[in-house]
């Protein structure tokens, strides 16, 4: 999304920025800039804590339409013109790109220093020198699970976006020149065909591979041709301005609809980026003029589309550092003052860094720079590399405290593997499909059964220990409740069908049912609860889990450091206690026995952090430990044996 930004802050000192269909004579288009800012805006107020924009990051989408329209549009008309260069095309991107880059790297690596745990500042050492060399968004691709740290604690999970603009335009420019020949109807299909290419191998990571349909390049391809096509005129032609101007407005009305309905859960970008990127289209293509161009081009979206650069840059780290320390669910005072200091600090970084930077060095020849940007960006994937590997010294910690935090990121570690793995029956939405032998009932041990999602999935390895002559089964899935009919993920609703549609529970002596619990399913799991009982089987219900606003090791790492105090406290969730409060009286009415998974954790209003020994209980916000697994479910077997032999 870099040049989509990058281009319209530069519109004061001369650049121009969009491109009538012959792809000859650029004009400045003021309602571009409001077009940034309509993209910048929603991604800042989500970011910032308003909820309510849940689809506010197709912002970016419709920046990578934007950028395809620009890039295109500039290019084309130089190739026409016999002027196009590749050497001054990296250099203009260089200019607008890296000076306000660098220096938000700069910043954040010095911050992170400060604030982070070693664990943490690794990650952001890592994850600097992958922006260093324009692979963020594979990096993040790489690290990123089912229980990966929340991107609210990574400060530099935003600029995978430029990561993948800067891959498409290693290779772009190189396409359009050698296609120099073609007319521009054949340019066109070329980049149409192009776009389809991406726009299906988008739909298949999409139901495959979710976060590689998210993070990489090939997905996202269609969206910048998208912007392409527009500037090579490959739209219709629409003689009457009021149907123009009806599209447009159609089209703001698209993306306001987008930025509310879409959900991060939903399959994206394909198919549901397609709606306001296109939208994007449309008012390239035809908001230059009429009512939508003077309300997007007014001052205020202007200004704000200005320093959406900045912008973009800045508002991750600064909320990501502030949610660090103080919990990822925002007060409306801490959303309006994290907003302000976005602008604020985009504001700056545009006055200071950006502006001066186009004005200094945009024009001219020679390849100083190209060398400056290797040596600059070799030099910051140092700098993160050896932060990375100096994270313990740069933060050291007590025995007790780098115990807790060692389990930051357990999920990545051998034994974390081991706990949530497709051998115990766990199914992710990108693993292996559920096997049946999952299923495999005995005929001469207690058959328990394990139904549930990863907060089911937790307890599988307490259960193997606690109950060695049983036999387990497992039917457990990221992604929905162990309800009957429930909703949710496909692989998980496959899981959970499977073992609803293919089980004998007549021979199973108690059907263990634990997960995330959401207050508005408990009638469904009440049915549940009642269509097992019917089959004969005893059913116990485990209910929520103490859940965190912030990882649990971090608290208790931090909570010593500042000698003692209880920041667990604060940042426990009280919805969850409540929660379990409200389940247990109908969960034992429908026929289930009820054992909460708070009370072996807490007494009143105060919770254990850790075992005997320092291991924290919850390795994230809410997901068990080994440790604290077995503890508690020693605790809940102790009041409600499971396998025990019932009369057949």
């Amino acid at each position: 999304m870099s040049e989509s930004i990058a281009t319209g802050s530069a519109a004061t000192a001369g650049a121009r920025t969009s491109a009538p269909q012959d792809g000859r004579a650029l004009s400045y288009r003021p309602d571009i800039d409001g077009l940034r800012a309509l993209a910048i805006l929603p991604i800042l107020l989500l970011h910032c804590g308003v909820t309510r924009l849940r689809g506010g990051f197709v912002g970016v989408d419709i920046f990578f339409v934007i950028s395809g329209f620009l890039i295109t549009a500039i290019m084309v008309r130089d190739i026409a013109d016999g002027r196009f260069s590749i050497a001054r095309f990296y250099r203009h991107r260089i200019v607008r790109i890296l000076p306000a880059l660098l220096v938000m790297m700069t910043v954040t690596l010095a911050i992170g220093c400060v604030l982070l745990l070693p664990n943490q500042l690794r990650d952001l050492g890592r994850s600097a020198a992958a922006t260093s060399v324009f692979g963020s968004n594979v990096y993040f691709y790489l690290t990123s699970d089912y229980f990966a740290a929340a991107s609210d604690a990574k400060p530099l999970v935003h600029t995978w976006s430029l990561a993948v603009e800067e891959q498409f335009y290693l290779l772009y420019p190189l396409l359009l020149w050698s296609l120099r020949r073609l007319s521009r109807q054949r340019l066109a299909q070329v980049i149409a065909g192009l776009a389809l290419v991406s726009f299906a191998i988008g739909g298949w990571l999409a139901t495959t591979y979710p976060s590689a349909a998210f993070f990489l390049l090939p997905a996202r391809i269609w969206e910048l041709s998208l912007g392409a096509l527009v500037a090579l005129g490959a739209v219709p032609t629409i003689a009457h301005r009021s149907i123009r101007a009806a599209l447009c407005i159609l089209a703001i009305a698209v993306i306001a609809a987008s930025c509310i309905a879409i959900s991060s859960g939903w399959p994206f970008p394909v198919p549901f980026a397609l709606p306001p990127a296109v939208a994007a289209a449309v008012l390239l293509a035809y908001g230059g003029e009429g009512p939508t161009a003077r309300l997007l081009g007014a001052w205020p979206l202007r200004a704000i589309g200005l320093i959406s650069y900045s912008a973009y840059l800045w508002h991750r780290p600064i909320i990501a550092f502030y949610q660090i320390r103080h919990g990822s669910t925002l007060a409306p005072v801490e959303t309006i003052g994290l907003l302000g200091a976005s602008l604020g600090a985009a504001w700056l970084s545009f006055a200071l860094v950006e502006r001066p930077a186009s004005q200094r060095w945009r024009s001219g020849s020679g390849l100083v720079p190209h060398g400056a940007a290797v040596v600059l960006l070799a030099a910051m994937a140092i700098a993160g590399l050896t932060i990375a590997a100096k994270a313990d010294d740069i933060r050291p910690l007590s025995p007790r405290q780098a115990l807790a935090a060692s389990y930051l990121g357990w999920d990545s570690t051998e034994a974390g593997k081991r706990q949530f793995s497709t051998d115990r029956c766990f199914v992710l939405p990108t693993g292996r499909g559920f096997s049946p032998d999952c299923l495999r009932l005995s005929a001469t041990k207690p058959n328990i059964a394990l139904f549930g999602d990863s907060h089911g999935a937790h307890f599988s390895e307490a259960l193997h220990t606690l109950l060695p002559g049983a036999n387990l089964i497992q039917a457990t899935a990221a992604g929905c409740r162990p309800l009957l009919h429930g909703k949710g993920l496909p692989t998980c609703r496959t899981t959970m069908d499977t073992a609803f549609d293919t089980l004998d529970f007549a021979r199973i002596d108690t059907v263990v049912l634990s997960a995330r619990w959401l207050d508005f399913e408990q009638p469904a799991l009440l049915d549940t609860i009642r269509w097992l009982r019917s089959r004969g089987t005893t059913v116990l219900v485990i209910g929520p889990s103490v859940e965190y606003d912030a990882d649990l090791p971090a608290l208790i790492v931090r909570s010593e450091q500042a000698t003692g105090a209880r920041l667990a406290d604060r940042f426990r969730l009280p919805d969850r206690i409540t929660l379990d409060r409200t389940m247990a009286g109908p969960v034992r009415a429908a026929g289930a026995a009820y054992a909460s998974a708070i009370e072996p954790e807490c007494t009143g209003t105060t919770c254990r952090l850790t075992t005997a020994d320092g291991t924290p209980l919850h390795f994230d916000h809410s997901h068990f430990t080994p440790a604290g697994a077995q503890q508690t479910l020693a605790a809940i077997l102790a009041r409600h044996p499971v396998t025990r032999r019932r009369p057949r």
